[in-house]
């Protein structure tokens, strides 16, 4: 099966390799990531700022990128964006039901209330727990919020950084507790 592909197939595969590989102009790229319209893009921030709203010093998870964070996976992942879509649904459906209200406009007890909901229901199935862990990576990736918990990414010339001395004051609390689980045969 050695046979010669023409012109246009030759460039349409170019143009759909270059767009996998993340090589397309950026006119291309942005036009994949306009699956997301304004309606959706609110009731996600509110989502996302129901898993962790601001508090404190500490900021929303909007508030550090986490919506760009989710539309840029889903921008790439088809399933985790038809995923991301039916459940921003079922979110905006449950409110309107529950409160009369869409979910962005919805106060956050009834916006944590959908949530919880969809999570015991667990419809769209899979859609709370890939939500959340979105939203911590997200969070939780972000070098901004590394600094307002004091992590510190260990960097240096060597291959692995020097580990700060054992202090065993920092487990105490948690050795006084005793047994939190329970020894299997």
């Amino acid at each position: 099966m050695n046979r010669r592909a023409g012109r246009r197939e030759f460039v349409g595969g170019v143009a759909k390799l270059a767009v996998a590989a993340g090589l397309a102009p950026d006119a291309v790229q942005a036009a994949g990531r306009k699956w997301l319209g304004a309606a959706e893009r609110r009731r996600l921030r509110a989502a996302v700022d129901t898993i962790i709203p601001a508090e404190e010093r500490m900021p929303s998870a909007s508030a550090v990128g986490g919506v760009a964070y989710l539309e840029g996976m889903a921008t790439r992942d088809a399933a985790f964006r038809a995923l991301l879509m039916e459940g921003l649904g079922a979110l905006d459906t449950r409110s309107r039901q529950k409160g009369g209200r869409a979910f962005a406009d919805s106060a956050a007890a009834q916006q944590a209330e959908c949530l919880a909901h969809l999570e015991k229901a667990d419809a769209p199935a899979g859609f709370v727990p890939a939500l959340r862990d979105a939203v911590y990576e997200a969070y939780y990736s972000n070098p901004a919020v590394w600094k307002l918990i004091g992590y510190r990414f260990r960097s240096g010339p060597r291959r692995t950084a020097s580990l700060e001395p054992f202090d065993p004051q920092k487990v105490a609390r948690v050795r006084r507790m005793g047994r939190l689980y329970r020894e299997t045969t």
